[in-house]
């Protein structure tokens, strides 16, 4: 029992030690306080799952240009050994037999070769491995900019749902003051009880839509959540301040197309892929032609019937395949149709990115003008609300006009909300088709 109270003092600070390594998924924005747009992209860069494991890809790619390059050096080998006989080795000379080697042998062996010449073989490798990195790099950049469209995309979901959460409860609100109207009006005796029923029905009709709002909030928050690397059932409130906004000045469609072909990451990762294949031709075809080479070594033997322990030996010669079942021939073959495939998939790609660079414009001038439509919905549909609200209190409109007028006044206030979050979605998508989204937010991201 005496060691308890020193004990305590260990555990305590373990404890704290654990909790604050733990800070991945507590103590941040996990713990449910509101994050900016550029806080959840700098989290999601420092610690998305799916950019550590292209930065692995990259790198293991950027060690096998360190292998290629070993080609340009010498290989060394050593090597021991010792040889049991049953019988000392001999041979007959004049009759007689003359013992010629020991009958156990010990030797000691260590060569060093260096190639030459090998008509490129090398060097086609070294390209081979240098574009399979450069690949490499590109993929990994490519998916750190699509991680970050993702986080955008969640944040913008995340912040579209409190939207329409807003406008759901606004709804309620108002059908349980159309439905207190009703009740004083039936009270009365001015109004029939199925005007009171009907507003019942457009209050659980709200109230349920308030739910699934709710839900999606929820869902759209621990969307948010797992795009920055954290776990799923954590929840991200984003902030509501204001989020920054590209592209004051949306450019013409042909100068998206060409920037698209110049800066998107795929292009680039596709070139290189094309290049490694180019190379993979040069490295086939230079199976077929010879290999020189020289070769140093050095021999030691126990024998004590040789009178020279210690050899060195110098070799300077050629190699060469001079048939392997048509192999040579057959990977030549298929290096140049792969090479051919590359490049009908990039020409594909740059029209695929065409297609879409003109996508995203339409999409964003769709969303602008689906907003300005909305919010002069809006308007409109509030003064119908009014209107309709003084008419049945009046007794001159009766309880369906009043609910229809509700639900256009909820159906223009959604409309509004999305179109609101799909100019933001649209004006990122846009920056990201453009080739230019990363160049955008890491300034953000270093402040």
């Amino acid at each position: 029992m005496r060691f308890l109270p020193m004990l305590f003092p260990v555990l305590l600070a373990t404890a704290i030690a654990v909790a604050s390594d733990d800070s991945r998924f507590s103590g941040g924005p996990a713990d449910g306080g509101p994050v900016t747009l550029v806080e959840a992209l700098r989290q999601a860069l420092s610690c998305a799952r799916e950019i550590e494991g292209a930065d692995i890809d990259a790198a293991v790619a950027r060690l096998g240009m360190a292998r290629a390059r070993a080609g340009n050096l010498p290989r060394v080998d050593a090597g021991a050994d010792v040889t049991f006989l049953s019988e000392n080795p001999g041979a007959i000379i004049n009759g007689r037999t003359v013992t010629t080697a020991d009958r156990n042998i010990f030797g000691l062996r260590v060569t060093a070769e260096q190639t030459l010449y090998d008509f490129g073989r090398t060097s086609a490798r070294i390209g081979q491995a240098d574009a399979r990195a450069d690949s490499s790099s590109e993929i990994a950049e490519l998916t750190r900019e699509r991680q970050a469209l993702e986080v955008i995309g969640a944040f913008i979901s995340a912040r579209r749902a409190e939207g329409l959460r807003a406008v759901a409860a606004d709804s309620l609100r108002t059908a349980l003051e159309h439905r207190k109207v009703a009740g004083d009006l039936f009270e009365q005796g001015s109004v029939a009880k199925n005007d009171v029923l009907a507003a019942d029905v457009s209050v659980a009709n709200a109230e349920s839509a308030l739910v699934a709002a709710e839900n999606r909030v929820e869902l759209a928050r621990s969307r948010l959540a797992l795009r920055m690397g954290l776990p799923g059932d954590k929840a991200v409130i984003p902030s509501s301040g204001d989020m920054p906004v590209p592209l004051s000045t949306v450019p013409a469609i042909a100068d998206s197309v060409k920037a698209a072909a110049a800066q998107r990451r795929e292009v680039a990762a596709k070139r290189a892929a094309l290049r490694e294949g180019e190379e993979s031709v040069r490295v086939a075809a230079s199976e077929f032609g010879p290999t020189f080479f020289g070769r140093g070594g050095y021999q030691y033997d126990s024998n004590d019937f040789n009178p020279n322990h210690n050899l060195f030996s110098l070799v300077v010669g050629g190699r060469v395949n001079l048939f392997a079942g048509n192999a040579d021939e057959v990977s030549r073959r298929q290096a140049i149709r792969l090479v051919g495939k590359q490049k009908n998939e990039l020409a594909l790609l740059a029209d695929e990115i065409a297609l879409e660079a003109k996508s995203a414009h339409l999409a964003l001038n769709e969303a602008v003008r689906r907003r300005e439509t909305a919010e002069k919905a809006v308007a409109a549909a509030s003064e119908n609300l009014r209107i309709q609200d003084d008419r049945y209190k009046e007794g001159i409109a009766i309880s369906t006009e009043q609910i229809e007028a509700q639900a256009l006044l909820t159906r223009a206030n959604t409309d509004l909300q999305n179109g609101s979050h799909d100019v933001y979605e649209a004006r990122y998508r846009l920056l990201y088709v453009r080739g230019e989204l990363m160049d955008y937010l890491l300034p953000l991201v270093a402040q």
